[in-house]
């Protein structure tokens, strides 16, 4: 590999980690928003749970669950936000992932760059 091109590359991938901070930051918070949204809609959920008798889930009507229950049936209701946080939380990881091996591939260049300076 000649030195120029190993130089053209190091400079693209630092310009890449560059984007790859900015897009973790993004995923940060959205990670944040369906974390806020899961919980806010839980608690509304249970907070209404305990003004009704009567709940629906996939088209089932419960009447009058013990309390115990109320919570499995909330987080059953809100099934949806749950989902959502828990994608915001797998794109949030993958893209550390991502630059993670962003880095390695930039230190392996970097190390061939010093190998080919020395030549």
């Amino acid at each position: 590999m000649e030195t120029e091109k190993c130089k053209d590359l190091i400079e693209g991938m630092v310009a890449e980690i560059g984007k790859f901070r900015k897009m973790i930051k993004a995923k940060g918070e959205a990670k944040a928003k369906a974390m806020s949204m899961y919980d806010k809609q839980l608690a509304i959920t249970l907070a209404e749970m305990g003004h009704n008798e009567n709940y629906e889930l996939n088209g089932k009507e419960y009447k009058q669950p013990p309390i115990t229950l109320r919570k499995t049936i909330a987080k059953g209701i809100v099934c949806g936000f749950l989902e959502e946080r828990e994608i915001a939380d797998s794109d949030y990881k993958s893209c550390i992932s991502n630059l993670d091996a962003l880095k390695a591939q930039l230190n392996g260049y970097q190390s061939i760059n010093r190998h080919l300076d020395s030549v």
